[in-house]
């Protein structure tokens, strides 16, 4: 399907400081009047939104909580100490690079719209429907990032200031994701037409979020085994529906890397363009190129692979899209990964964009982008059906067909026939790693290990040259501090 680039998501509109729509009440209460009267002002509340949803996942920084995968790993010195924190289990309440606030600051902004949006009086019903369904599916994907990441959260569905709001179990939290989904399956397209085609998330989109939600339900820490028959059965509508979404794995792993801003794999994207003024830091996208590229060649180093999981990476064209493993400094040199400052391969996956050329990567190429984040991927849906139709019946000739198409598509074997309920669902949990791996928005590997309880076994395969644990992981390390600065304000928190 065809897809066209639209700048409505990367406008920098925030609804926050419009004093124009916004009244402050000394009662906490920020709205006195609705911000919406007609269909430009929903449009212009959903461009606010979009801004905030893309400074979430616009930096390196968003996956710092995510340092504890066995995918990943950073270095010594320089400015990277947030990220060791994490990458060796020793993390803070006064680490700055947690993206709680931003995520907050999008959390804020679809409620915005979901208090507000029936006040637009002057627009119709289905333009009315169609932006609550946008809202409740960024509200949803904003609280499945804070619920994975700090488990233990305030829940905040208004307008209004709470200074001393406790926190909500998880339990709570997980309800409201799945109350939005289901809006958002309710009122958002299969497709949309014009300028928004191939952006905004829709019915699709929020099946395949729903399905990973269910899978994550059936973890740790809730534990709701009767999840996964749910996972499943909204990944089918999925994958039943895939044409009509418009949705397919790609032919190459490797195209999925390309700096095209739109490919039938993503079931949602974030897309930015920096080119946008007024310059904003939410424009651009600043995991490409730099953040996981070698300092030999320009880049910050913020990120590179463990070394044990690069070894047990399967051989093919999937592991050469992923990694790069050769290091050009210059016209006349050519280092060996292992040869390299960090002694590190590299993830490549978010390397290409306008000005990059692979044939001379030692040359300067912007430190941000327009590079689309992809934050889900046909490939999850295929791999979130097969785990959890195994887990729920049985691993039948359908979650076979399921990992075998993203397997095959790496350059690998079917699976054996005959596994074991369990073993067929470690099998896909190590695809799941394999072809997500280097902190992949929303199917990260440490998400994985936290939800099946493996930390701690995935950190005791370190190799001897990794930064050393500082902590040896226990469940006290699956998820984050919350911010101290945030504690300061509300010590219920």
């Amino acid at each position: 399907m065809k897809k066209y680039l639209i700048y409505l998501f990367v406008l920098g509109v925030i609804f926050s400081s419009c004093s124009d729509f916004l009244d402050e009440d000394p009662k906490g209460k920020l709205t006195s009047k609705s911000p919406f009267k007609t269909a430009s002002d929903l449009e212009l509340g959903l461009v606010a939104m979009y801004n905030k949803a893309n400074g979430i996942y616009n930096a390196s920084q968003f996956a710092t909580v995510l340092m504890g995968g066995d995918d990943v790993t950073t270095r010594t010195g320089s400015n990277k100490g947030p990220f060791r924190e994490f990458d060796t289990f020793s993390a803070t309440d006064a680490n700055p690079w947690m993206h709680w606030g931003q995520a907050y600051a999008c959390v804020w902004s679809a409620n915005n719209i979901i208090v507000n949006y029936m006040d637009a009086t002057e627009a119709t019903e289905e333009e009315r429907l169609l932006v609550a369904g946008q809202a409740h599916f960024i509200r949803a994907m904003s609280y499945y990032f804070l619920v994975r990441v700090w488990n233990e959260i305030p829940l905040i569905t208004d307008l209004q200031i709470n200074l001393d709001i406790e926190k909500s179990a998880p339990a709570a939290v997980y309800e409201l994701i799945v109350e939005d989904l289901k809006l958002a399956e309710q009122y958002l397209p299969n497709n949309w037409s014009g300028k928004k085609k191939g952006v905004a998330p829709t019915k699709g989109s929020a099946k395949a979020q729903l399905a990973s939600v269910y899978l994550s339900m059936a973890g740790y820490p809730l534990k709701d085994e009767s999840k996964y028959a749910l996972a499943a059965q909204k990944a089918k509508e999925v994958m039943d529906n895939a044409s009509v979404y418009g949705y397919r794995l790609l032919d190459n792993f490797a195209d999925l890397w390309t700096r095209a801003q739109f490919n039938d794999e993503i079931v949602f994207g974030l897309f930015y363009d920096r080119t946008i003024a007024p310059y904003t830091w939410e424009n651009g996208n600043m995991r490409a190129p730099l953040a996981s590229k070698p300092e030999e060649e320009g880049g910050w180093d913020d990120y590179f692979a463990e070394i044990n999981f690069f070894n047990a990476f399967p051989e093919g064209p999937r592991k050469d899209a992923t990694f790069q493993t050769v290091i050009r400094p210059d016209a006349k040199t050519t280092l060996h990964w292992s040869e390299g400052v960090q002694k590190h391969p590299y993830y490549k996956k978010m390397r290409d964009m306008d000005g990059y050329n692979p044939d001379e990567p030692w040359a300067w190429v912007d430190w941000w982008s327009s590079r689309t984040n992809m934050v889900i991927r046909y490939a999850e849906v295929l791999l979130i059906y097969a785990e959890a139709q195994a887990m729920a019946a049985g691993p039948d000739q359908t979650a076979y067909d399921a990992v075998n198409d993203v397997r095959n598509r790496a350059g690998l074997e079917d699976l054996p026939d005959g596994l074991s309920k369990i073993a067929f669902r470690d099998a896909v949990v190590m695809e799941r790693a394999w072809e997500f791996a280097g902190m992949e928005i929303n199917s990260a590997r440490w998400y994985d290990l936290v939800r099946l309880e493996r930390v701690e076994e995935a950190a005791s395969n370190r190799h001897e040259t990794e930064l050393p644990i500082l902590n040896p992981p226990t469940k006290d390390d699956y998820f984050a501090p919350i911010p101290n600065g945030d504690k300061l304000i509300n010590p219920n928190l």
